[in-house]
């Protein structure tokens, strides 16, 4: 089975990302944290691992409200999102859930992802297991158990923390570059694929429908 981020990798919500960013830097007063001109410049805080990313100028108990109150605007303002699934993969997605299936492991909440996911795939090509910020554990504990339970076998994420996360629960790490890390920082937790567009992590999907290994016989939640 294989396993994606959502933000960023299957869905492009940088722009509202940037937005809910500066929503919440205002809202909070949080002065310290740089001021971002605009999407182009989310790479400046999306460094390293996500959790510590803005403790280069806030506390850490600070920057984890931060997150927690960006997520619920970023929610908030996915009503007006207009798009889904990136064109791109909306095939390849609808392929691996007619095979093995997929799973998607995130940050964002469940009903806005299943929203986002439902504009671009039909039931059937929706993902097999979707966990996200709803439910307990971090983000390794949930890849670990995908890989134990499910036979997981590779996660795709757009950070160097997705990169660190992967490695910590075993699995290989894809990282692709168009979405909210520089190269610079996703070579810097070196990855074990760098893909450059949604096209080239479409066609990657297409050459390894199952991953590097097979799934498991039993295919119940």
């Amino acid at each position: 089975m294989l396993v994606f981020d959502f933000d960023g990798v299957l869905h492009d919500s940088r722009t509202r990302a940037w937005r809910c960013y500066q929503d919440a830097r205002k809202e909070m007063e949080l002065w310290a944290l740089p001021d971002l001109a605009g999407p182009g410049h989310l790479p400046v805080i999306y460094q390293g691992v996500l959790s510590a990313s803005l403790t280069r100028w806030i506390d850490f108990e600070i920057a984890e409200r931060f997150w927690k109150r960006h997520a619920e605007l970023a929610a908030r303002a996915a009503a007006s999102e207009p798009y889904g699934v990136l064109p791109e993969l909306a095939g390849p997605l609808a392929a691996l859930a007619a095979g093995p299936g997929y799973a998607v492991v995130t940050g964002s909440h469940h009903t806005t992802v299943r929203t986002l996911l439902a504009r671009a795939l039909a039931l059937e090509a929706m993902p097999r297991i979707l966990l996200t910020r709803d439910e307990p554990g971090s983000k390794t504990d949930k890849l670990r158990d995908l890989r134990t339970r499910w036979g997981a076998s590779a996660y795709v994420g757009d950070t160097g923390s997705d990169v660190r996360h992967a490695h910590a629960a075993g699995l290989t790490a894809i990282a692709v570059a168009y979405g909210y890390a520089s190269c610079e920082d996703l070579n810097a937790a070196r990855p074990d694929r760098l893909l450059n567009t949604p096209a080239d992590l479409a066609a990657w999907c297409r050459a390894h429908p199952a991953g590097p290994n097979p799934p498991p016989a039993d295919r119940t939640t």
